[in-house]
């Protein structure tokens, strides 16, 4: 009998998650661990977008959007505190994780976005309304506080409080536009 130098396809187990019935999952999302991963109502994950439940639990909060290439979770286990626990990451409502970001942070505020290839170290805390710019990085443990623009290498500085209601009506636009682009199958990541 000859063979086909096919392999079989290995089976990934599911990882325990609570997903809200009106979240967003694209087909091509990954969804990987042994820790739960919550994703709340109106939350998004686009195509490529990498929840990682690994070494901590994930939550992702209501309004959330994971943008392509951009992983969520704890990267490796290095035994600290935080893992034993079970504090892992947690991303309040209306937060943007831009393509290519990488976050680890304990926790990410309302209403953050963390632009293009950004990179948050872990257990960074970041306030509400915060924005880190493309390719910038936030040390492991680093305190934003509310406001807080982080650029360039390292820089600070505080934007002045006030536009929050619109940026918000801006993204529940553009979930919406998500809504219709994206075709969700959440039966294929309940366990």
């Amino acid at each position: 009998m000859a063979t086909t130098g096919r392999r079989p396809a290995s089976i990934v187990p599911k990882p325990p998650s609570s997903l809200s019935p009106t979240c967003i999952i694209a087909e091509a999302a990954s969804l990987t661990g042994t820790n739960l991963i919550t994703v709340s109502a109106n939350a998004v994950l686009q195509p490529r977008a990498k929840i990682i439940a690994t070494y901590a639990p994930v939550v992702i909060g209501e309004g959330c959007i994971i943008c392509e290439r951009a992983s969520v979770g704890l990267m490796n286990a290095d035994g600290d505190e935080e893992e034993e626990s079970g504090i892992g990451v947690i991303l309040e409502k209306n937060v943007t994780v831009e393509a290519g970001a990488m976050v680890e942070a304990k926790f990410v505020g309302e209403g953050t976005t963390i632009e293009l290839g950004a990179r948050i170290g872990k257990g960074a805390i970041l306030g509400k309304h915060c924005k880190v710019t493309p390719l910038s990085v936030i040390a492991p443990g680093e305190n934003l506080p509310d406001f807080t623009v982080a650029y360039g290498l390292s820089e600070r500085r505080t934007e002045k409080p006030g536009l929050e209601v619109l940026r918000k009506k801006v993204h529940e636009k553009h979930i919406e536009v998500l809504r219709r682009l994206i075709p969700t199958n959440l039966a294929k990541w309940k366990s």
